[in-house]
């Protein structure tokens, strides 16, 4: 293979599919991958294209959000009636059945989108950011 085809073959910039890709996983392994994340972040932002700039820019925002949720509802369950209680029960399945499959869902199109280096805006996250569909 020579080496412009290598270079065109090679040289994409998947850092945004890898920021998506630790957001899904933040919705289920909720604290570590936040971190990873944030790694991410610090390591990869400022050399990566601008479309994988507007995808760990809205990658961080939703994991904080979910995470602060998923925190929130904790401490919740932690201070009124225990964990070992139907209150904190139906608070960690709404949860899993109402905040995860929402926010996986666009995490699913923006990983696609990432992949492929086209822009994706999440719906309110991206506005909030300004990001460009």
């Amino acid at each position: 293979m020579d080496d412009q085809r290598y270079k065109e073959k090679f040289s994409h910039d998947y850092t945004g599919a890898v920021a998506m890709a630790f957001f899904m996983a933040n919705l289920l392994f909720i604290g570590i991958v936040y971190l990873i994340l944030w790694g991410l972040y610090f390591l990869a932002y400022q050399n990566a294209s601008q479309v994988s700039k507007n995808h760990i820019k809205q990658a961080l925002w939703g994991s904080t959000i979910t995470t602060s949720i998923a925190i929130i509802l904790a401490i919740i369950a932690f201070s009124t009636t225990g964990f070992a209680s139907v209150q904190a029960l139906l608070m960690a399945e709404i949860y899993l059945m109402v905040i995860v499959p929402i926010f996986m869902f666009f995490g699913i199109l923006g990983f696609s989108k990432a992949i492929n280096e086209k822009n994706f805006r999440f719906p309110i996250i991206g506005n909030l950011l300004g990001v460009e569909k």
